[in-house]
This record gives structure tokens, sequence and C-alpha cells, in this order.
């Protein structure tokens, strides 16, 4: 039986399982690896303290997460397809009450991320 998510060793557990799909994933693979130049160890310790701060509501990230984004792809699909795996990760892991409010919230966060990022990128290109 799945428990519902619980402190620090399960979001290091969920980073490192979606993170592992990601990596092998055809799309969003050669996305990061790109943009991580191979530094998935110092991505997942950001990662491990991001979803931490998120998740609990205990600050171990301070850093402005939207930046890294910017420029990287911004396609709805790509938003979309982040989204479904971190959903089907959580999925193969956990439930319960706080793994789906996790789950709500990831894909709120993902469309706050993309709408942002095409209204940088529209303001770019009319300049």
């Amino acid at each position: 039986m799945k428990c519902d998510i619980r402190p620090m060793d399960d979001v290091e557990l969920l980073v490192d399982v979606f993170y592992d799909r990601v990596r092998n994933d055809d799309l969003l693979g050669p996305v990061f690896e790109e943009a991580l130049q191979g530094d998935w160890p110092g991505h997942l310790n950001k990662m491990y303290r991001f979803w931490h701060s998120i998740l609990l509501d205990d600050p171990l990230y301070f850093g402005n997460p939207f930046l890294p984004h910017v420029d990287l792809p911004h396609g709805k699909d790509y938003f979309d397809h982040w989204v479904t795996l971190f959903q089907r990760t959580l999925d193969q892991l956990f439930e319960g009450q706080k793994t789906e409010e996790f789950k709500i919230q990831v894909a709120k966060m993902a469309e706050t991320f993309h709408h942002n990022i095409v209204a940088c990128s529209n303001l770019n290109e009319n300049r």
C-alpha cells in the first residue's frame, strides 16, 4: 500500500524518480541535458530544496525558479508533458490527500511558468 507524500525522504525519492524519467524522455531529456550541461547532481540538489520548500512550506530554496526556464523551449507541449510525467510519478509512488493537492499545485505552477515565459518572449520580440 502506498502512503501519502511525507517529509524530505519522500521529496528526494520523488525528485530522483521523476528526473530519471526526464533524463530518459525523448522530448524533455535533450532539453534538460543541454540546459544542465551534465550537472545533474547540482540540479537534483537544487530540486530537493525547491520541492521541499513548495511541498512542505519550509523554505530551503531561495533562488528564482522562473529565470532558468526563460530561454528553454516554451511550447505548451513541453509543459503539458512535464506535468504528465510529474503526476504519473506521484501516482506511482504515493496516494493520499497531500499527493492529490500537490498534483493540482504542480499543474498550476507549470501553467503559470508557461504563461510568464510566453509573455516575456512576446515582450522581447516586440522590442
